[in-house]
């Protein structure tokens, strides 16, 4: 299991969210984040996207997010995915796959 961590312009994150929920994934987290990056030009309102995918759900949803947020300009964002050991769905206490 992975954790895919996308940060995108505001601007760029409706489009995103519309493409990922017609996509059929289980589920994100949204958070309102401001920051920089490189080229230090201050920090920036962006929205950072949490989603917890199956190892053969990644790469399809990392360039579903890479595509749809895409300008080609300074500040575009960053997409991380982060090893999973385990997860845990509280109401239900099912772990793993079936958890997410």
């Amino acid at each position: 299991m992975k954790k895919i961590e996308a940060i995108v312009r505001k601007d760029k994150f409706e489009h995103v969210c519309q493409v990922l929920e017609r996509s059929g994934i289980g589920g994100m987290t949204i958070t309102e984040a401001r920051g920089f990056g490189r080229h230090r030009n201050g920090l920036r309102e962006k929205v950072k996207i949490e989603i917890y995918a199956d190892e053969f759900q990644v790469d399809k949803i990392v360039e579903m997010i890479r595509l749809n947020s895409k300008t080609g300009t300074t500040g575009d964002g960053k997409i991380a995915v982060i090893n999973l050991e385990k997860v845990y769905r509280i109401r239900t206490g099912e772990e793993g796959a079936s958890a997410i």
